[in-house]
């Protein structure tokens, strides 16, 4: 689906199905450098579950057009904009890694319109080593080449995983080219500048659900734990054996999880 907004074309991920009046939305979030690929594993299941899907690539990235966003925050009310464009009142929001601090502004920024808030391998805060930060500018496919070694565990690099036959480390390099070269060193600034997490964490209004894995290289375990802790109704899932890119790494789940979570809202 395109949408037009702020005068840009944006890429939404429907899961392959028209939106129904009168089912739920649930909104993926991507993280830094990524797009609505980190998630097409959940887009097409929770799709033909019943739901309404959106997953969009943020300005600058994949198909969308436009410049990237240069904060959390701009990002946060960018997407309540992208709500309204899609008559969506409200919804779940589903994010990872960045997305995470997205969501948990927008679930601030819009506390009537966010019904439920999954974090998946994030953290109030996202710390950036500054070289990471540099080598993005200066040598972006090094530093692509970095974050896809970092973010997955080591049995998502074998062949033998949930995708058969399929390569998840050919997927994470070949999805973070497809951005403009500018967005990942915006994304990245972008999460080493946000602050208040654990602020917003733990005033949030909405139900939560954490996901975290226990090898994640990228939102170490113990930082997504602080943001769990801070949350004040929050369930809680360690995943084994597993790296930062959750939702490909342990797509079913992560299905099931999401499953049994908006279940529970709607109870």
């Amino acid at each position: 689906m395109k949408v037009e907004l702020r005068g840009e074309t944006i890429h939404v991920a429907t899961g392959g199905r028209p939106h129904v009046a009168g089912q739920p939305f649930l909104i993926f979030l991507h993280g830094a450098g990524n797009s609505h690929l980190t998630w097409i594993s959940q887009t097409r299941a929770l799709a033909y579950d019943g739901f309404n899907v959106i997953a969009p690539d943020m300005p600058g990235h994949n198909l969308s057009s436009g410049e990237p966003l240069p904060g959390v925050q701009e990002e946060a009310a960018w997407l309540g904009e992208l709500m309204d464009a899609l008559g969506c009142e409200k919804a779940v929001l589903i994010g990872h890694s960045q997305g995470g601090l997205v969501t948990l502004e927008a679930a601030h920024l819009m506390p009537e319109r966010v019904v439920g808030a999954v974090f998946i391998a994030t953290a109030a805060a996202i710390p950036v080593n500054p070289a990471l930060i540099d080598m993005a500018e200066t040598q972006q496919d090094k530093a692509i080449n970095a974050m896809i070694a970092w973010g997955h565990g080591a049995e998502a690099a074998m062949h033998d995983n949930t995708w058969p036959g399929a390569s998840n480390i050919f997927l994470g390099i070949d999805v973070m080219h497809r951005n403009k070269q500018e967005a990942l060193p915006v994304d990245l600034k972008a999460c080493a500048a946000y602050e208040r997490g654990l602020e917003i964490a733990s005033a949030l209004k909405c139900p939560s659900l954490c996901v975290f894995a226990q090898n994640d290289r990228m939102t170490p375990l113990k930082s997504g734990k602080m943001l769990a802790a801070a949350l004040p109704d929050c369930e809680l899932h360690v995943l084994e054996k597993t790296g930062h890119m959750i939702p490909v790494e342990r797509s079913r789940e992560v299905n099931s999880l999401l499953r049994s979570f908006v279940a529970g809202l709607n109870a």
